[in-house]
């Protein structure tokens, strides 16, 4: 049957693109407005939000939107190693050549000069009749590297007539200044960008993506990092735009989920955008018929619950100490964010609440919802610890949620 050849319109994945991308028209055009303005009001732009709500899929579309229009774009997933300022202007060093070698022949030449003084650090380079002397080497601090390497690009895009480039950095909420390491990574990027982008017009810009923490670590790096970037929050899609997300792509075969179905999922899911394509790719495969009824997905609602908790939750979960899964079990009998206050109450005998809650958010199972307080990094990640109470056999009060209300 023609229903049973169709292939599944959903795509949950770690920033895939949807066959339908919902309820992200409004901060695609306010993109397209961002990289059309020569002198906009903020150079940059951060993307905050919980996982799996779409900030990379964004991105990568903005930054198809950005090339289309002339704009030269690059992207890099950031790790614990770019905590170290020294590695991230080794990566922005990179990032930089990559962009100035897109820019024509004499871009390239230029980068393949700096990059062979840069890291075999002779005395004397000569590429093409273009010829370098350097001094014996001594480090650079990384924030002079970055400054450096941003104003080489935008004198390079200058110089081919390009109208810019974009830096796109995943994971930036990673970058988190360290006074005790004296690692400075955040506050060198933002001093180079400073530095290059006052100096005229802003043809070098970035894009930060990460968890929330990102916006609280830009304000203590630098005080005027407000200044410097427009900050897009994605969250949950409303409503409307859930159901678009199911029901369109749906629209595009010959098969289709019943009205009752669709309100459920959006419902369960809350309209977080990577839940709404696993619900859907789930019902795809395991009721393969021309309508997904209500009792047809009743009866695989119990299965479908379980490969979401070992397909997304169960690594997580286990991953974390034995300490750790106390504070998210404990975490669970609260309907929103916890106080450090609450943890301590509820785990007298459990030490170092607070040392224990910042490695959680080094996870990236918990973020900083204000001062002293900590809410899920994961949407659902909550019911999934209760039914994991439910599971062990953990006092039914922490199922309940009734805890502390």
């Amino acid at each position: 049957m023609a229903h049973e050849l169709s292939a599944n319109p959903f795509r949950p994945g770690n920033g895939v693109l949807p066959a339908y991308l919902a309820g992200r028209d409004k901060a695609l055009a306010e993109f397209d407005a961002f990289v059309a303005d020569s002198h906009p009001l903020h150079a940059n732009w951060t993307v905050t939000g919980l996982r799996g709500t779409g900030k990379t899929v964004l991105v990568e579309t903005a930054a198809a939107h950005a090339e289309a229009a002339g704009w030269l774009t690059v992207e890099r997933e950031l790790g614990e190693r770019h905590r170290d300022d020294a590695l991230l202007a080794d990566a922005l060093e990179e990032d930089v050549d990559a962009l100035r070698s897109r820019c024509g022949l004499i871009g390239a030449i230029e980068q393949s000069v700096i990059r062979s003084a840069r890291l075999l650090r002779p005395s004397r380079v000569s590429v093409a009749g273009v010829e370098l002397q350097r001094g014996p080497f001594t480090p650079r601090p990384p924030a002079d590297r970055m400054r450096d390497a941003l104003v080489r690009l935008s004198e390079t895009l200058s110089a081919a007539h390009r109208p810019g480039a974009l830096l796109l950095y995943d994971e930036a909420h990673l970058l988190a200044d360290d006074r005790s390491r004296e690692r400075y990574p955040l506050s060198s990027l933002l001093a180079a960008l400073g530095a290059v982008q006052r100096s005229g017009e802003p043809r070098v810009r970035i894009i930060l993506t990460g968890l929330p923490t990102l916006t609280i670590n830009l304000k203590r790096a630098r005080t005027y990092a407000e200044r410097m970037f427009r900050h897009i929050v994605l969250a949950n899609l409303e409503r409307g735009d859930a159901w678009d997300a199911l029901t369109i792509p749906l629209s595009q075969t010959s098969r289709r989920f019943a009205t009752s179905v669709v309100g459920h999922i959006v419902e369960a899911t809350g309209g977080y955008p990577y839940f709404l394509q696993f619900f859907g790719a789930y019902l795809w495969r395991a009721v393969p018929a021309p309508e997904v009824t209500t009792a047809a997905y009743r009866g695989v609602e119990p299965s479908l619950l379980h490969e979401l908790d070992t397909a997304f939750f169960d690594d997580r979960f286990q991953a974390a100490t034995p300490l750790e899964r106390e504070v998210l079990l404990s975490m669970a009998r609260e309907a929103g964010a916890v106080n450090l206050a609450t943890i301590r109450t509820r785990l007298p005998e459990t030490p170092g609440a607070a040392e224990l809650a910042s490695r959680l958010v080094e996870r990236g199972l918990l973020y900083r919802h204000g001062r002293g307080a900590y809410d899920f990094a994961l949407p659902l990640f909550r019911p999934y610890l209760r039914r994991q109470a439910e599971i062990t056999g953990i006092t039914p009060f922490v199922i309940s949620g009734r805890g502390g209300r």
